[in-house]
């Protein structure tokens, strides 16, 4: 294994925590795609292992020199995937259909990797495409640890792709149903980089229960759904949910049937652009009690761009014109540069001549683990308010 120094700025993030070294500022350290290295600082003091991952610039750090690895193979990933484990079986996670995440990157020791279980699947991304056989070995841990059927590992280009490179280990179906709070979800783990249900989003689902119940309820970006069947099952008086695709509508039908929500003219799935969506509903003078904003940071969809920090105050301000008095605005980012959600409401509210007081903030779940040296892996930022 080849030895590499790193400068001293890079030396003290990583005794400091660090494990997602940016080498964009070493132009001195080459490193091979998936190469390991033994890490030292300037004075020939070892720091750990690494791994190479030039297709993102980073230096992925997966063992201090406490950890006392020889290499990053089986043994050490085995390890942290035995420790990630029982912080979720502490959390009351696990169970044999259950959908968490086991495994978030450098939070659990693991950086350059994800992994959700989703019932007796799992589903490992991998960040780079020379993690593609790493990803093999740690999903065999999780199928192992967590015991499960099997894994699908996908690699999770910068970017995205709309071609995912995937491989499996032991039995994955096409479809399968994994259960949140014993809400059951349709899962297609052999499908591309979503595959039906956000782990990330649990707490803020049971969180939104509270504030559903007899409300008209609009949820924009609706995906399969999950969002809406929480309010429709919390009792909300109607539930809308508005997609570009046709297929995930279904999809999220099929959800909503799987709870016995079978079809009924308060539950309806339109298709179609957000934006162009409330401004039909503006004009015909419709209202909703509750709206739901959940975008992506991007996305060319049905042939209309959009930019989160570009693009959602003009929405959050078009939302603002069918929710009357008092009503809810629930917003989500995921977008970790596109700074405060809280400022990119009030900017929307304003220029719409609204009002709001933020009743509820939020982010990720405690399964998603962050550093405290890497603070910007807190991507997720949800925020409820009550417009005036």
């Amino acid at each position: 294994m080849r030895s590499v120094v790193v400068p001293g700025f890079a030396a003290q993030f990583i005794a400091g925590g660090g494990r997602d070294l940016d080498t964009t500022r070493i132009t001195e350290l080459a490193l091979g795609p998936g190469e390991q290295v033994l890490v030292t600082d300037e004075r020939g003091e070892e720091l750990g292992l690494g791994l190479g991952d030039p297709e993102n610039a980073r230096l992925r750090m997966f063992a201090t020199a406490a950890d006392n690895f020889p290499k990053i193979d089986g043994a050490l990933l085995g390890w942290r995937v035995e420790r990630a484990l029982a912080l979720r079986t502490q959390l009351g996670l696990p169970g044999s259909d259950h959908a968490y995440r086991i495994v978030h990157g450098a939070g659990d020791g693991l950086p350059g990797f994800a992994c959700d279980v989703l019932g007796r699947h799992a589903v490992v991304y991998a960040y780079a495409d020379a993690f593609r056989a790493i990803g093999k070995q740690l999903a065999e841990a999780v199928v192992g640890f967590a015991r499960l059927d099997g894994a699908v590992i996908k690699l999770r280009a910068r970017g995205g792709a709309s071609d995912v490179s995937q491989d499996t280990i032991g039995t994955v179906p096409e479809k399968t149903v994994a259960t949140e709070h014993g809400v059951p979800y349709e899962i297609h783990p052999l499908g591309g980089l979503n595959v039906g249900l956000f782990t990330d989003m649990r707490e803020h689902r049971v969180g939104l229960r509270r504030f559903s119940r007899g409300k008209r309820v609009l949820n924009l970006f609706s995906y399969t759904g999950a969002l809406s069947l929480t309010a429709a099952l919390a009792g909300a008086a109607s539930v809308t949910s508005v997609d570009t695709s046709a297929g995930v509508n279904a999809w999220a039908a099929a959800n909503f049937a799987r709870s016995n929500l079978t079809s009924d003219p308060r539950w309806k799935f339109e298709t179609g652009d957000a934006s162009r969506y409330l401004a039909r509903a503006a004009r015909d003078k419709e209202q909703y009690d509750l709206i739901l904003i959940d975008p992506p940071g991007s996305s060319s969809a049905g042939g209309v761009s959009w930019a989160l920090g570009r693009d959602y105050p003009d929405l959050i301000a078009k939302a603002a014109a069918v929710i009357p008095p008092d009503g809810l605005l629930w917003l989500a980012s995921n977008a970790a540069d596109v700074g405060s959600l809280a400022k990119l409401a009030h900017k929307g509210l304003r220029s719409a001549n609204r009002t709001g007081v933020i009743l509820e903030q939020g982010g990720l779940p405690p399964e998603y683990p962050t550093l405290v040296a890497q603070p910007a892996d807190r991507y997720l930022q949800v925020c409820l308010l009550r417009i005036s």
